[in-house]
């Protein structure tokens, strides 16, 4: 068999001891990509070894889904050639990485998740795919035979039927349960359910139904958008309530508090439109003594806390928690950010900046938040009201060391990529920093840049422009 091997640059002695195991099955690989020319005849060899390869192999790593890395390249190729990826594409987890920054494509079939020799586990199924459909069907011709003779024995007949039936509920609910987890893949919550209620009522107890839903309900509930006037967070609630009720009882402590933080949550939204007498609190409490450490717990709480002017302690403690427990950690940023800038308090805005500078430092990537509102640009208007429009301004200063204000700002917003109206309020922001941080050259420099900009296009007053001004002069004099 052909096989393109395709991964980050990080994992190549994986890569390369996959490479010798599938080799020492007798199958061609497409491997070493440090000889090929660049630029493109690079590409162009990239696409014809995928376009002659029988099976397309993805080592799934946070490097080889990471923006703008090639692995994802060569992925688009493979799916050009693959719309449908069954049996053609075989994606393998070689480093924990966060499903939500797993492309679809790659989700559409079954993750290889191997718990022991990664090589040889590899070796193994692909020696599995290789096998022709015949011989499976060979198998399914013998279990037919069996059936045949059990029918000729008392009660054989009704074995048939049974066995049939069984067969029959077990395609139909893959049928059904496939295109639910694609649609759940792609935030199409309403679609996902519809699909997963059908499955439901063919076989209610089935595990893969049951999780299916579960996790469809918890997903819908933290992403919540509905249509003012065509439905209400109540109607969604209702829907998936039950769901949520029955595995809150399960004996698995974190399956449980999972169930029951986002009961807390659903309780939260009603109260949001107006339903009094709920406490989502004691859903939360239940969870953490259930699971001390649940990531939804923690968050959950954190948020209902941020919104209602709680102690920043306390939101500042469920988060750690959340964070210690080393589940859906893009998922808990995300939601901090929110939580700290949904009430526009200066000192929860304080603590946001803070939380980016950790983000920072701990070579972390910035949550993507949510596509009209990346997160990194909703921390945009927290710096444009405290250093520009100077609302409480000396204690937005004040939040980090000036050096660490600097670098937080020029990571969250690279000045090679600004758009072209942000530049002159970047400019401001960072000549504010350099000040504080006893740059005077280099902020008197950007203030000058400011002016003159604006003056070009013609100003001669507003904030920016009255801003640079007076700081020159007050520069200058020194």
């Amino acid at each position: 068999m052909k096989i393109f091997l395709s991964y980050a640059s990080e994992q190549i002695e994986i890569a390369r001891s996959i490479d010798l195991a599938l080799k020492a099955e007798g199958h061609s690989t497409f491997f070493d990509r440090a000889s090929l020319p660049a630029g493109e005849a690079y590409n162009r060899r990239i696409r014809d070894a995928v376009e002659d390869c029988d099976l397309f192999l993805f080592l799934l790593s946070p490097e080889a889904v990471g923006s703008g890395r090639y692995p994802i390249t060569e992925m688009e190729f493979a799916q050009s050639k693959w719309p449908s990826p069954a049996r053609r594409l075989l994606p393998v987890m070689v480093a924990p990485t966060e499903m939500n920054a797993i492309p679809p494509y790659l989700k559409a079939v079954g993750i290889l998740r191997p718990t022991g020799d990664i090589a040889a586990t590899v070796a193994a199924e692909v020696a599995r795919l290789g096998k022709p459909l015949w011989r499976q069907s060979l198998r399914q011709a013998r279990t037919l035979v069996l059936l045949v003779v059990l029918a000729v024995t008392a009660g054989g007949i009704w074995l048939i039927r049974q066995k049939a039936q069984e067969l029959q509920a077990n395609e139909e609910i893959q049928r059904l349960i496939g295109p639910a987890k694609l649609q759940l893949q792609t935030r199409n919550y309403g679609g996902a359910w519809d699909l997963s209620t059908r499955a439901a009522s063919l076989r209610p107890a089935d595990a893969e139904v049951v999780r299916t839903r579960e996790q469809i309900a918890m997903e819908w509930l933290r992403n919540i958008r509905v249509e003012e006037g065509t439905e209400t967070f109540a109607d969604i609630v209702n829907k998936v309530s039950p769901v949520l009720l029955q595995c809150a009882t399960s004996a698995d402590p974190q399956r449980a508090a999972d169930c029951l933080s986002h009961l807390g949550l659903a309780d939260f939204l009603r109260s949001r439109e107006g339903t009094g007498g709920l406490d989502p609190a004691q859903y939360y409490r239940r969870a953490i003594a259930a699971d001390p450490k649940n990531v939804y717990g923690h968050t959950l709480w954190a948020f209902q806390l941020a919104v209602e002017r709680g102690s920043i302690d306390d939101i500042r403690a469920h988060f750690s928690q959340a964070l210690a427990s080393g589940r859906d950690h893009e998922f808990v940023r995300h939601y901090q950010f929110a939580a700290l800038l949904y009430s526009r308090d200066v000192h929860l805005e304080d603590e946001a900046i803070r939380v980016a500078n950790e983000i920072r430092r701990s070579n972390e990537r910035m949550p993507p938040g949510e596509r009209d509102h990346p997160d990194n640009w909703r921390l945009w208007n927290v710096y444009y009201d405290r250093l520009i429009a100077g609302n409480a301004r000396a204690e937005f200063i004040s939040a980090l060391s000036a050096a660490d204000h600097l670098a937080t700002l020029r990571w969250l917003f690279p000045e090679d990529s600004l758009p072209q109206d942000k530049r002159n309020p970047f400019l401001f922001m960072r000549a504010m920093f350099e000040e504080a941080a006893g740059n005077r050259n280099e902020a008197l420099q950007a203030y000058k840049a400011v002016k003159d900009t604006l003056a070009r296009y013609g100003a001669s007053g507003g904030r920016l422009y009255d801003g640079a001004t007076e700081s020159i002069k007050r520069l200058s004099r020194r």
